[in-house]
């Protein structure tokens, strides 16, 4: 309604009005209608402190800076979108410029979450040349910044004195001056700026580095052979040790060893360690004290294990040291946010490539046992890491002793650019003694022979023959002596060989059987054996129960169970991977005690389970691995033997080999007790997993990944000397010329034909000269051209042929005649990659420069040549002549020899003899032998290398009156262009080894649309990269709606042949429905493999459905169903602690698929994978691990 004045205000809505009604009732608040007086007003204690934990985002928006655009000072802020192109820079990667994730956030990190830049990297796209001598311009291209400083000196000239325009008029020079004013005012600006972020970026590192070291000093490498790996002398005391570290961040209640204290001193200092430890020699106080230290600094530190159990032990063991530690394994997160976390080093690669908010704190990674990094399938994830990890990261490597540790120190360092300190203990703490038992009853029980005494390293062969006679005194008793004996005689042997154990105060003892089935059939004959006492069966009896009473029903009363509860009263236990996770840990936790006193078990119980023993016998010293039946190696018998010894209790640790009626080969037992220790060897190579979760972050690549495996070590070492050759030859390249000759013209086209007739001849020399044929032919006495860079085409007669094992001529012994005082005129001190080589190689090559067999260099004289006795390979062959000499050549030989002991009354009449007869008969007729080539490649080679060499002679340049010199300078250049190529090659991405395979699974990736064609991540691909195993086939089993209509039990059921890895077992009876979902899961894995064999990837598609083992899916889908655990086991003959494993992994994979659903944004789907998980989480197969209660 109008107002009468026009203006359309209604005095019914005024503003007066509407403030009383405010003021009303904001005064009064009893005047709010009681009916919604709870909806509007509810009481509220302000918390001011909340705000102090507020959580923090990624605010796409950021602050700028306004300024003077004239004189530059400061003038307000404001609001602007961030560019969308910072998600791509390196700075993103940095710490100080990525905006941290929210407290509730994964501590694995986000699935689409980058990883932050890896310590060692190049900042800039080209890595760095390394300093090489060269000639200084004091005048031009002075360095800015000092080496080793991040920032340095800007010489700015005077922009006063720089005006280049002259001004017209005083307006003009006021204006110039003040623009010259204004931008030194900005440059300074600019760079009190960077100086500011710079030091932003030093804190953020958060390297406490407590010594005065400066930092030039770990930025260079020392010299030596050994650029970043150092030694430490392990045995030497440190009689400062106290006054260095001033207050122990960890008071040990024992004195430290000198390693020790060496390895400490090094973690005070942020330096890179690795320790290199007998078994029980105590590396773990160094891993310990890091913790402390750690907490000390108010910063994190992660510990890694290669196996669950051990993650677990360790959680226990460092949370009463600690107080504060976490753990996360695959199926337990407890207190993530500790300042200490325990994980296995699978987590760890998660937790780098999802750029988890931890590592941010992260002082220190503990890898222990690191030289899991030799597993076939594992070993790959240690090299991931330790690559990835951040620069400010330092680690400490924990590992038995191996042979090549400073090696890999020095790939450790090299990789990260940090050097790192290499502590080695010469000797085991307690020494080991090592025995043959030959005995099979208690009459023999006494047949012990010490054939390795302690701290002493010989062979006791007399002792091995006393073994071997006491067996052999027996065979002669018995008609089956040579027989393996049967399982009722095996079972008293073991039953007399612990009672001899018991009487000699050798228990307790743990006796390695490798073999599961063995173990458990030795298990159930020791019913009449018993080891404790009362006091010790009722501590055992009530442990067990109190460990066992947190079960639920019928599982406290599986078989199982059962029976190893009344063998442990009995102070035996047996401990292999069938064995219930619960029932091992009991076993663990009373062998640790002391309680048990014979342990049977597998070789995984010396796999980084700290549990050393009296005695360690070996039931057999040979495996199957799989593939065949093999003698333990070295490596394998060291970590099984290295439990025996207690450090503190024994004084030597006794080791028994069981020799049941056989006793080992002599060499392969020497060669196993007293062999090399293990070598780390790079198990690395390119996984679809790696592949995808690096490219998520464009800046990284994947090459870059490859290029610092410890595969590539030796080619990355060479690449310093590359580059140096490289800047040497550019430059005597640059000081070369060109022939300026009309007739030569065509000489460096005639050189590249001459390589590849070259190379041509090489391969026919191959093909011919290592055939039966030839080798028969190169006799001693036959006669052949021979061309090396002292002689080159000059006459020679075969003495010696010298072969390998395989009876193959590896280089043969040859008289070469030549005239006294010969000079080939070369430089002779040029290595075989030399142009000097390639000069010979293609100067007397038939074809080159009308070269024939009959060119040969002779001596001047018949009747007094001078010779020289030398070694060529074949390949030095230029021509095998059909000339054989008739000279006794066994009388040359002995004449040869008498010559190098007795040279002054060295008769040389034989070797006169021999020079005069192959002149005459080189002279008669110089005729080339004929292999008589008879296979179509050898055929075409050969056509080819008489089609190439008629080419080569119709070349003008080899008529010119001057070719040599001007061959010779040609060939110059053209091989130092050829070295620059092959430099360039090796430094390249495309000389890596694994690059081949690489560049396959990129394509395979492509073909399946994972990728663009520009490497970057589909939504295919950025779903697999929230998988951990497996990512290809669940992708695409999630992308083919293959779970939509499958109900949640089939769904687990299904998904248990990628986790399920027994290879045999009995056959499961499947539903129609299951079979029907066996058959589709099978057709949608092999759509990966046909990518795979399309792309060449893999040659077929054979066995391809051996990766999927489908003998758990009954089980599993019972279990699923909501049967119980003792029911489930009547479907399979498999153990119980291989079920219970399969299905925590099991749980594992489905909340990936949870994870992969939350990315393609499917809700339902994401809640049905949540009921999934809950199906199977429960009972005995979840219950918690009695190290985390």
């Amino acid at each position: 309604m109008m107002s009468e004045s026009g203006n359309g205000w209604n005095p019914l809505f005024s503003l007066q009005h509407w403030e009383d009604i405010v003021t009303h009732h904001t005064t009064d608040v009893e005047s709010l209608p009681s009916f919604k007086r709870d909806a509007y007003i509810g009481k509220f204690t302000p918390d001011f402190t909340s705000l102090l934990n507020a959580p923090a985002h990624n605010d796409p928006f950021t602050l700028e800076c306004v300024r003077d655009q004239r004189t530059g000072d400061f003038l307000y802020h404001k609001e602007v979108l961030k560019n969308v192109e910072e998600n791509t820079d390196k700075s993103v990667r940095s710490f100080v410029s990525r905006a941290p994730a929210p407290e509730s956030g994964d501590a694995k990190g986000s699935a689409m979450g980058r990883s932050f830049w890896p310590g060692g990297f190049s900042d800039s796209e080209e890595e760095e040349e390394e300093d090489v001598e060269e000639t200084v311009d004091f005048v031009n291209n002075l360095l800015k910044i000092p080496p080793g400083f991040e920032t340095g000196m800007e010489f700015v000239q005077d922009n006063l004195a720089t005006i280049e325009d002259e001004p017209k008029n005083i307006q003009e020079l006021i204006t110039k001056l003040d623009e010259a004013i204004l931008e030194q005012k900005t440059r300074s600006a600019e760079r009190k700026t960077a100086r500011n972020i710079n030091q932003l970026q030093k804190v953020a590192r958060l390297i406490i580095n407590d010594s005065d070291t400066d930092e030039d000093e770990t930025s260079g490498a020392p010299g030596g052979k050994f650029q970043w790996a150092i030694e430490l002398d392990a045995e030497s005391e440190v009689p400062d040790f106290y006054t260095q570290i001033g207050n122990l961040a960890y008071q040990f209640p024992f004195e430290l060893d000198p390693f020790q204290k060496q390895a400490i001193l090094k973690l005070h200092s942020h330096d890179n360690v690795m320790v290199a430890a007998h078994t029980s020699a105590g590396k773990t106080v160094v891993a310990e004290y890091a913790i402390a230290l750690s907490n000390h600094h108010m910063t994190k530190v992660i510990y890694t294990a290669p196996i669950k159990a051990l993650s677990n032990q360790k959680f226990r063991d460092f949370k009463e040291k600690f107080g504060e530690v976490g753990l996360l394994t695959g199926d337990i997160q407890i207190n993530t946010k500790a300042s200490c976390l325990i994980m296995t080093t699978e987590i760890l690669r998660s937790m780098l490539y999802n750029g988890s908010d931890i590592t941010r704190d992260l002082e220190w990674v503990i890898f222990d046992e690191v030289h899991y990094i030799n597993d076939i399938e594992r070993g790959v994830v240690w090299e991931e890491v330790l690559i990835m990890l951040p620069e400010h990261v330092s680690v400490i490597l924990l590992s038995a002793t191996v042979a090549n540790v400073t090696d890999f120190a020095e790939w450790v360092g090299n990789t990260k650019r940090k050097q790192v300190y290499v502590v080695k203990t010469p000797r085991r703490p307690v020494p080991l003694e090592h025995h043959l038992y030959t005995g099979n009853s208690d009459k023999t029980s006494k047949e012990l022979f010490k054939i390795i005494a302690a701290n002493d390293k010989n062979f006791k062969t007399s002792e091995f023959e006393k073994a071997k006679s006491a067996l052999a005194a027996r065979k002669k008793t018995k008609k089956d002596g040579n027989q393996r004996p049967g399982k009722q005689a095996e079972r008293n042997t073991i039953l007399s060989f612990v009672r001899m154990l018991e009487r000699e105060n050798l228990l307790p003892c743990v006796i390695f059987i490798l073999s599961k089935a063995r173990i458990n059939e030795l298990a159930e004959g020791l019913t009449a054996l018993d080891l404790t006492i009362n006091k010790e069966k009722g501590l055992i009896r009530e442990f067990i129960t109190k460990c066992v009473g947190r079960l639920k029903g019928t599982d406290r009363d599986l078989p199982q169970i059962v029976f190893l509860k009344e063998l442990m009263i009995r102070g035996i236990a047996v401990h292999h991977s069938g064995v219930l996770p619960l029932m091992k840990e009991v076993t663990e936790m009373l062998f640790e005690k002391g309680l048990i006193k014979l342990l049977l078990a597998t070789e995984t119980f010396a796999m980084g389970i700290n549990m050393p023993t009296r005695t360690v016998v070996f039931d057999a010293t040979e495996k199957f691995d799989g593939n065949c039946k093999r003698l333990l190696t070295t490596s394998e018998y060291i970590q099984m033997a290295g439990r025996a010894g207690r450090r503190g209790k024994d004084e030597t640790g006794t080791v028994i080999i069981l020799c049941k009626g056989k006793l080992p080969d002599y060499s392969d037992l020497i060669s196993m007790v007293q062999g090399k220790a293990i070598d780390l060897s790079s198990q690395f190579k390119p996984t679809y997993n790696m592949i995808l979760s690096v490219l998520k972050g464009k800046d990284l690549k994947v090459e870059e990944l490859l290029k610092r495996s410890f595969a590539e070590y030796e080619e990355q070492v060479k690449a310093r000397d590359y580059k140096r050759d490289r800047k040497g030859l550019e430059k005597k390249l640059e000081g070369l010329k060109p022939v300026s000759c009309q007739v030569c013209k065509n000489i460096e086209q005639y050189y590249m034909d001459g390589i590849i007739m070259m190379e041509l001849e090489t391969d026919f020399k191959h093909r011919i000269l290592n055939t039966a044929k030839a080798s028969k032919s190169l006799h001693p006495g036959r006669v052949v051209i021979i061309s090396t860079p002292k002689f080159p085409f000059h006459l020679a007669t075969i003495v010696n042929p010298n072969v390998d094992d395989k009876k193959d001529i590896r280089e043969l012994k040859v008289i070469v005649l030549h005239s006294t005082g010969y000079s080939s005129g070369l430089d002779l001190s040029s290595t075989k990659e030399s142009w000097e080589r390639t000069v010979i190689a293609l100067q007397v090559s038939p074809g080159v420069n009308n070269r024939s067999v009959g060119d040969a260099i002779k001596p001047d004289s018949q009747d007094d040549p001078d010779f020289t006795v030398c070694n060529v390979s074949l390949l030095d062959l230029s021509c095998v002549l059909v000339q054989k000499v008739t000279t006794d050549m066994e009388a040359i030989k002995r004449n040869l020899q008498h010559m190098r002991f007795n040279p002054r009354n060295w008769d040389r009449t034989p070797i006169d003899a021999l020079a005069r007869e192959m002149m005459h008969g080189y002279n008669k007729k110089p005729t080339e032998l004929n292999y008589e080539v008879k296979d179509m490649d050898g055929v075409d080679l050969l056509g080819n290398i008489m089609k190439q060499r008629s080419a080569m002679a119709n070349y003008s340049c080899s008529k010119c009156n001057t070719f040599d010199a001007h061959f010779k300078q040609t060939s110059e250049m053209m091989w130092i262009k050829r070295e620059l190529e092959r430099i360039a090659y090796s430094l390249s991405y495309q000389s890596l080894q694994f690059m081949p395979e690489f560049e396959l699974r990129v394509r395979v990736l492509k073909r399946l649309r994972y990728l663009g064609n520009e490497d970057q991540l589909k939504l295919k691909g950025k779903a697999a990269c929230a998988m951990s195993t497996s990512e290809l086939v669940i992708t695409e089993l999630v992308f083919d709606n293959f779970f939509k209509d499958l109900e949640i039990e089939a769904i687990v059921a299904i998904l248990s042949c990628m986790v399920f890895q027994q290879k045999r077992c009995s056959d499961p009876d499947l539903t129609p429905e299951l079979e029907a979902a066996k058959k589709q899961f099978l057709t949608l894995a092999h759509k990966i493999v046909e990518a795979e064999v399309a792309e060449k990837l893999r040659p077929n598609d054979a066995d391809f459905e051996e990766q999927f083992r489908f003998g758990l899916v009954e089980v599993v889908y019972r279990w699923a169903k909501g049967e119980e655990f003792q029911a489930i086991m009547q479907y399979t003959d498999v153990d119980e602690g291989t079920i219970v494993r399969c299905i925590t992994r099991l749980d594992e994979v489905l909340r990936c698929i949870k994870d992969v659903a939350r990315i393609v944004g499917d809700v339902d789907f994401e809640s049905k994978m949540e009921r999934a998980s809950l199906t199977i989480k429960r009972d005995i197969v979840f219950a918690a691990s009695l190290y985390v209660q």
